[in-house]
């Protein structure tokens, strides 16, 4: 029966076209809040500190509330170490990253919240990365022992 056929295309199109065209400005889901900001993040970072290369890597950790830890080991410290800080997420996906150690880090989220990319706008330094969720647990959420040095890889 082609008309009818005919008339479930066309009702389909038209609903699907009203819902496509229903509130243009309304994209909600591409808004971010503390909330998109959930789980672990693994990082690695080149630049310079103090007038000199700096390397580091780690995991920064959120907790969907304004709260983060960080768990890393730099080309500086050549040790593990942790600290804790809060953040902050405005709508349009930027926000920033206030750390114990005296960092500020301003970042931009995808709308998802599985990737965000940072600057570290404190200190004398040029230090920029991107860093992936890789799990929705909190990796760095406590401070972890440092190692001694029969545990460090030299």
């Amino acid at each position: 029966n082609k008309p009818a056929l005919l008339a479930c295309v066309v009702t389909l199109f038209t609903a699907n076209s009203f819902d496509a065209m229903a509130a243009p400005g309304d994209k909600s889901s591409d808004r971010c809040s503390v909330e998109t900001l959930q789980g672990s993040y693994l990082y690695s970072i080149q630049g310079y500190r103090d007038g000199k290369p700096y390397a580091s890597g780690g995991f920064l950790s959120f907790d969907g509330a304004g709260k983060a830890a960080v768990l890393w080991t730099s080309s500086v410290e050549r040790a593990q170490r942790s600290t804790t800080g809060s953040y902050t997420v405005h709508d349009n996906c930027s926000g920033s990253m206030k750390l114990d150690v005296r960092t500020v880090n301003q970042f931009y989220i995808a709308p998802s919240g599985d990737y965000l990319k940072f600057v570290r706008v404190s200190g004398d330094g040029v230090i920029a990365t991107d860093a992936k969720r890789v799990s929705r647990d909190l990796l760095a959420r406590q401070p972890s022992p440092p190692l001694n040095k029969s545990q460090a890889i030299k």
